[in-house]
């Protein structure tokens, strides 16, 4: 009877991480990119700034990706700090981890945060005059999901811009 029980339990737990693991190609040719989420996104767009959002909920975990247009003079060096910043500021939350990434040979910064209620993990990308930003984000009471990973190494554009 108890190994029943822990079989049961077992194909429950295994069920339920394989559900987990469905991920699906989000491809969105506007914005030049394709993603994976684990569920169909759902999106935002502020014409005014100009600036494209998409983002997933599932379970503790959040997955978003949007995107902004700037002119060619912007200070993208500032302007990825600025926008790190301000979602970091967002949270209350303090940078522990910064590196340099790339995609497709464009230059990138993911960056690890620690916020008051929230942690996560952020990429963003400059490709010409456009800004990419990645999010994952859990309440620090969670553990990292894998998710995070999957979504976040999946980003690739669709065609090298002009």
């Amino acid at each position: 009877m108890y190994a029943s029980k822990m079989l049961a339990l077992a194909t429950v737990f295994l069920a339920t991480a394989f559900a987990q693991t469905e991920w699906k190609e989000f491809l969105f040719p506007e914005g030049n990119f394709r993603v994976l989420f684990p569920d169909n996104p759902e999106q935002q767009v502020d014409a005014e700034r100009s600036r494209h959002q998409f983002s997933v909920t599932t379970g503790t975990a959040s997955y978003g990706l949007e995107y902004l247009d700037q002119t060619p003079e912007t200070d993208w060096e500032n302007t990825v700090d600025r926008e790190r910043d301000a979602i970091v500021g967002r949270f209350a939350g303090a940078v522990i981890k910064e590196e340099r990434t790339s995609v497709e040979g464009y230059p990138g910064k993911w960056i690890r945060f620690v916020g008051e209620k929230t942690s996560g993990e952020l990429i963003i990308y400059v490709v010409r005059q456009r800004l990419y930003v990645l999010h994952a984000l859990v309440p620090n009471s969670a553990p990292r999901p894998e998710g995070f990973s999957t979504f976040l190494n999946s980003f690739r554009l669709l065609t090298k811009p002009k």
